[in-house]
């Protein structure tokens, strides 16, 4: 009997458990123990209600919320109380909403994205029905990924047929991932959903300019290439036509991000290699079987391309991590 691949624990939680009296208080404690701390009110005639599914992954956090008309308050108070440094993305698919913080109220429509830091007062309102996803993401790895400087909170519209396309990719992609949040597929979906922000950000503040076709099949190319890391054999040949373009065209492609199909296969492959070495992830598999695990057929290659990429050996970076 063959077994189905392990599944990620998903935290859940519910007020529909609790009388209508307590559901505030509690909501505000299942939120302070898992995605930030904040205070809510409602002003429903039927109370609050609301419930939440929570994933937490190696570089990121990822919640699903769905709730009735409310209001959530991080304040100075709560900020010194329960400390946060990330930066929030939040996917609004519900009503029509408010985010006020550092002075500017932006008023948000469904499908567009909120992004703002968790270090900083902020409110966020919401009209009648809520529901949207929040990435949880530690500063450092959005400073990576997504903006090296972030002061002030980003509102990102879907003002362009590319921006809509993403927006929806995003959307989609985290829907499915929630449904089926598969552990073997856990670092394709952190990977991608970093890269996605990266450009709906860098399209929003104008780093970028791609039209929706061409982003269609950069998506369809990077999806190719996350899935096949592992393989050493994988090839932009093979990446082109399973995009169904020329690899000239791959190339082009790759060209309007600034960079190469075989470099952004070779960091993808140096960014999970650096992920494994510097957590418990590859406790008991030394840097020669995390390099193959890798798609490197080679530990010289490796070793030469992680230290001229990060700047260390793959011996000082799990050592610093305490990795036996």
């Amino acid at each position: 009997m063959v077994k189905s691949p392990p599944l990620l624990d998903t935290r859940r939680a519910s007020t529909d458990d609790y009388p209508p009296d307590q559901r505030l208080a509690f909501w505000e404690q299942y939120n302070a123990s898992t995605l930030v701390g904040l205070k809510c009110s409602s002003f429903s005639e039927t109370g609050f209600n609301a419930r939440e599914d929570n994933l937490s992954l190696e570089r990121l956090r990822v919640a699903h919320i769905v709730g009735n008309q409310h209001v959530i308050e991080r304040d100075g108070s709560m900020i010194r109380t329960v400390p946060k440094e990330s930066v929030f993305v939040s996917l609004v698919l519900g009503s029509e909403s408010f985010f006020f913080q550092n002075g500017t109220c932006h008023l948000l429509e469904p499908g567009e994205l909120m992004v703002y830091r968790t270090d900083k007062p902020y409110l966020f309102g919401f009209s009648s029905s809520m529901h949207k996803f929040i990435f949880d993401i530690p500063q450092d790895v959005f400073a990576a990924h997504c903006l090296r400087r972030f002061d002030s909170a980003l509102k990102i519209s879907a003002h362009t047929g590319t921006q809509r396309l993403l927006l929806r990719t995003l959307s989609e992609r985290t829907g499915v991932f929630f449904e089926q949040p598969l552990s073997q597929g856990a670092d394709n979906y952190q990977d991608e959903v970093l890269e996605l922000l990266g450009n709906i950000i860098a399209g929003q503040v104008g780093n970028r300019r791609i039209n929706a076709l061409s982003t269609s099949y950069l998506l369809a190319a990077k999806q190719c290439i996350l899935e096949q890391l592992a393989d050493p054999t994988l090839s932009c040949e093979r990446v082109a036509a399973q995009t169904g373009v020329s690899t000239r065209h791959l190339a082009r492609l790759f060209a309007m991000e600034d960079t190469q199909p075989h470099r952004f296969i070779l960091e993808k492959r140096l960014q999970r290699a650096f992920q494994v070495l510097s957590s418990g992830e590859g406790r008991g598999l030394d840097i020669a079987e995390v390099a193959y695990q890798q798609g490197f057929s080679s530990q010289a290659h490796f070793a030469r391309a992680f230290k001229a990429h990060f700047g260390r050996t793959p011996s000082d970076v799990r050592a610093t991590a305490g990795v036996a």
